[in-house]
Parts: C-alpha cells; sequence; structure tokens
C-alpha cells in the first residue's frame, strides 16, 4: 500500500471525554473512579458525538505505560461491543499518540474493522504519576511492604531496563531527563528561561477560554520567573500538567462518515517511529515531518494549526524550528511576535497544551485538532456547539476556518497529518 493509497481513506468520526457531573471540564486533579469508568466514559461520548451505538464498535486500540491504564478486552466488554475484529494494547507512552490513531486507520483502511476505538485513559494526579519515578515513586510501580525483623517497611522497588543505569543518580522522572535537551538548547542556541516564560504565557493565553482546561488564569513573563525550580532549567510553569483523564475518538472509512453525525475529519497521513539525531536538541520532526507533509500531499504553508506535544515548554519550540518554520533558535521570536497565537501564521496548541488543559499524554492535542477541523471548538461562544464564533478572544479560541492540522507526538516520534472533509 502506497501512503497516497492511503491519503484521506479513513475519518475520526467522532470525540469523547471522561465528563462528570463533579467535573463537567473532563481534566481533574482526582477522578474519584477507576480508570475503567475514564475510559468507558470518554468512549461513550465518542460514540454520540459520531451517532454510533457503542456495540457498532468492532476494533479497538489504546497506550498506556507503566499498565497506568486499562485493557482494551475490559473496556470492549463494559461497552457491550458483541464483534471483536483487531485489538491492540500499545506500550510506550507520549510517542504514540499519533501512531496509535494510524494504527486504527490502517485496519479501518483494510477492511478488518468498520469502526475502531482509540483511547487513552489515566488517573494521571491521583494514581499512576508520571513524574514520580525511580525509587520514591507515587505510583506504587513495583513498591511494597515488607517486614524486617519488627518492623514493618517499605520496599524498594527494582528497576530494571536502562532505567537501572539512570535513576540510581536521580534521573527519576521526565523533568531531570528532558532537562539535559533544554539546557544543551539554550547553550547552542542562545535561549533563555525567560524565552520559555515567553512561550507559557502563549499557552496560557490559549486556555483562558478553554472550560476544559485545569489552568485558565492569565499568567505574565514575571509568573512564570517566579514559580518554583523544579530541575534546572524547568520552572514550575515550564512544566506540563498530571491529570486524572480519558479522551477517546472513532475511526472508521471517509465514506462512511458523511452519513454520520458530525463533520468527518479525514487522516491524511501519518507514522512513527525511532527518533535519528545527531544531537539531542533535535526532534523527529526533521525528518518524519517532510515525510508526512508529502504523504498528505501539502506544503508546509497549507498547515493551518500545529497541534505539538508540550511536556515542556522547549519541546514544542523545538518541534516547531525542525519543521521548518523557522532556523533553529528562532522559536522564540517567531512566537513572540504573536505568529503562534490563534490569530498568527501558525496557531499553535491552541487548547492551552499538556500544560494547560491537562494530560492525557498527548492524546487531548489529536482530539484539539479535530475539534478546530470541525469548527466546532470548545469554548465560552453561546453556539460553539453548531459552529458559531464571535472570535471574541475573551471568550473564544476557534482559529479561523482552519482545513490542515498537523500533530506531532514526543520528541516528533510519531506524527498525524488531518484535514477538514
Amino acid at each position: 500500500m502506497s501512503e497516497r493509497d492511503f491519503r484521506d481513506k479513513t475519518a475520526i468520526a467522532g470525540i469523547g471525554y471522561s465528563r462528570s457531573l463533579e467535573q463537567p471540564g473532563a481534566f481533574s486533579k482526582n477522578s474519584g473512579v477507576d480508570v475503567l469508568t475514564l475510559a468507558v466514559r470518554a468512549a461513550r461520548e465518542a460514540c454520540a458525538d459520531a451517532g454510533i451505538d457503542p456495540k457498532e464498535i468492532d476494533g479497538a486500540v489504546m497506550y498506556e505505560i507503566g499498565s497506568d491504564s486499562i485493557a482494551v478486552r475490559a473496556v470492549v466488554s463494559a461497552l457491550g461491543c458483541v464483534r471483536n475484529s483487531y485489538v491492540s494494547s500499545l506500550v510506550g507512552g507520549g510517542p504514540l499518540a499519533s501512531l496509535a490513531v494510524v494504527q486504527a486507520a490502517q485496519a479501518v483502511h483494510h477492511g478488518i474493522c468498520s469502526y475502531v476505538l482509540v483511547y487513552r485513559a489515566m488517573n494521571g494526579r491521583s494514581e499512576v504519576r508520571m513524574g514520580q519515578w525511580g525509587s520514591g515513586w507515587g505510583s506504587g510501580w513495583g513498591s511494597g511492604w515488607g517486614n524486617q525483623g519488627d518492623q514493618r517497611v517499605t520496599a524498594v522497588p527494582r528497576i530494571g531496563g536502562d532505567g537501572q543505569f539512570t535513576r540510581v543518580y536521580g534521573l527519576a522522572g521526565a523533568p531531570s531527563e528532558s532537562a539535559f535537551e533544554a539546557r544543551r538548547y539554550m547553550e547552542l542556541h542562545g535561549v533563555t528561561s525567560a524565552d520559555f516564560a515567553e512561550w507559557a504565557v502563549g499557552a496560557r493565553a490559549n486556555a483562558v477560554a478553554n472550560p476544559r482546561a485545569v489552568m485558565r488564569k492569565p499568567i505574565t513573563v514575571e509568573d512564570h520567573q517566579a514559580s518554583p525550580l523544579i530541575t534546572e532549567p524547568y520552572h514550575l510553569l515550564d512544566c506540563c500538567l498530571e491529570t486524572d483523564v480519558a479522551c477517546a475518538l472513532i475511526v472508521t472509512t471517509a465514506e462512511r462518515a458523511r452519513d454520520l453525525r458530525k463533520h468527518p475529519v479525514l487522516v491524511s497521513a501519518g507514522s512513527g517511529g525511532h527518533r535519528s539525531a545527531d544531537e539531542i536538541v533535535d526532534t523527529g520532526m526533521r525528518t518524519l515531518g517532510p515525510r508526512l507533509l508529502s504523504a498528505a500531499g501539502v506544503e508546509r504553508g497549507d498547515v493551518d494549526l500545529f497541534e505539538a506535544y508540550d511536556n515542556f515548554t522547549d519541546m514544542p519550540m523545538r518541534m516547531l524550528e525542525d519543521m521548518g518554520w523557522c532556523a533553529r533558535g528562532e522559536a522564540k521570536d517567531f512566537a513572540g511576535e504573536g505568529r503562534t497565537r490563534l490569530d498568527g501564521e501558525l496557531p499553535m496548541n491552541t487548547h492551552g497544551g499538556l500544560m494547560n488543559e491537562g494530560y492525557c499524554h498527548g492524546f487531548n492535542n489529536v482530539l484539539e485538532a479535530v475539534q478546530q477541523l470541525r469548527w466546532e471548538a470548545e469554548d465560552l461562544c453561546p453556539e460553539w456547539t453548531a459552529g458559531k464564533h464571535t472570535y471574541d478572544r475573551a471568550i473564544c479560541r476557534q482559529v479561523p476556518e482552519p482545513e490542515v492540522a498537523l500533530n506531532a507526538s514526543v520528541g516528533g516520534l510519531s506524527g498525524l497529518v488531518m484535514r477538514r472533509a
């Protein structure tokens, strides 16, 4: 199958979040329910959004890391699905946010399935916390209680894999590991913490009108600089959130999607793999980006919005540069000139990103692109569900009539080009 054969043959027909009466915005610090409940809520909303019965689902793809999610078999069983032609459980976290959709689209394109559910579900704040790796984990991975003489003591987890060579030296979480790349980026290209602050301020501005966002209060550069230092050079406001949430979507054929409830968003191209880089500051978008655009049949100038994984402020900045919108070290100026804002040349992270809306391991970035391409960005406009927007940036975050969106997972390790049908 050539990339051209795959282009625009499948579509995202429905999206959903794990909403509840207690947390109508979907993202929370304590969901109060198990991950299965979160996944089922999101899946049901995605089915309702598409206008299909959950029992019509005949395939499912999920991704997780460290057993922080819920198995496909449990979710499809809870949904009452009776036909399961394709199931996949991917392990690897953030790099898979785009690739999970591609895998579902391939199953549909080859006729294995009619409707594939893709979901990411996690109690990422109240249970398994990505920022708590190594001994002293808050997640409980491998931890437990043991007896030593007359005392009951906490057992130190045994760590295997490459982590055994790094976590004993304090690299026990994403901030400490990613900080090496950030510091190298700063030293090579004259980027400063104040430049990171400008990016954080812009991202927060996009979240102000997002009712799903955990963080909606505007911030200043001074707020950023005064926030606690987490691990040099990252301040608190350089970092993404830890949240409890599930996001889900439904993939089907483009032809079938045209008869469903919502305007289809076509899957034009997608791929993923290992990052090959000469420098640790390089992201996978240096090589993957041009191929994605070629496979989708679009030019860089055709992209109307870029939803880039923002676990830390420097990550979307480096991916912006690696895609060629500006030279290395110039993202700070590109953003500083307002070119990544909602009315700018290339709106980025239009929902506020993982740093403000919440952290669903990047999958919420995919759903945000879908909403924007439908011209139905969930905001404070009274008739946003009908696609009617005021473009008053105090209440509206819809980009004016976008047609093409690019999504990039962490490190640019997978990507997805989507197009309004």
